[in-house]
């Protein structure tokens, strides 16, 4: 067994980290919408006589536990991986976050502030990551 820090478990998270990503980039979320939740859908329009297919509401259900589950990769893994030790690590784990910030709108509340708080981050290298990191996502979405 490695400590938290070290290279293997460093290196599994980087990988766990990169097919995450792209599972939800290109298989999982909308490129063009955010997700909803299951409370911000109309269901009191449902409520009487009109009603909603089970497949609807077993569709909005998936889509919402889709928007829980990546809300916690981005919380516990790249929330994590920043506010670590590892200086590799974080990098890599800025240059996920302007990845999934330029690529998809879910997630932008949580993965902006991460960005900007690495620009104060002690290490000099960290903390210009995050300032170039924001530069290019400036440059996608002026």
């Amino acid at each position: 067994h490695g400590e938290l820090g070290s290279i293997p478990n460093a290196r599994v998270g980087q990988m766990a980290s990169e097919a995450l990503s792209d599972l939800f980039t290109n298989t999982l979320l909308p490129k063009h919408r955010k997700l909803l939740s299951l409370e911000a859908r109309p269901l009191y329009l449902y409520e009487g006589k009109r009603t909603l297919s089970p497949r609807v509401l077993l569709l909005w259900r998936y889509e919402e536990m889709i928007k829980q589950r990546y809300a916690s990769f981005l919380t516990r893994y790249l929330g994590r991986t920043l506010s670590g030790e590892d200086e590799p690590s974080k990098k890599n784990a800025i240059v996920t976050a302007s990845f999934l910030l330029k690529d998809i709108p879910e997630g932008e509340e949580i993965i902006l502030p991460m960005i900007v708080n690495k620009i104060g981050d002690p290490g000099r290298k960290i903390a210009s990551a995050a300032g170039h990191q924001l530069r290019l996502i400036l440059e996608e979405h002026p």
